[in-house]
């Protein structure tokens, strides 16, 4: 497996966390907080993997 297509499965892996807790933050509203920082955590994780993905596939 190339580095971009291990990059590519792991921003896929971000994108299913960020739907999982937004879903979980929609329904139980008595750990919304724990999961507002969760999903912040997997905005970095994605942002970070989006940078080395651009800087990987730069010409």
């Amino acid at each position: 497996m190339l580095a971009i297509e291990a990059l590519k499965l792991a921003l896929e892996k971000e994108n299913g966390s960020i739907a999982l807790y937004t879903k979980l933050a929609n329904t139980h509203a008595e750990i919304k907080d724990l999961l507002a920082d969760l999903l912040n955590e997997e905005y970095k994780h994605k942002k970070r993997i989006e940078e080395k993905i651009r800087e990987l596939t730069k010409y």
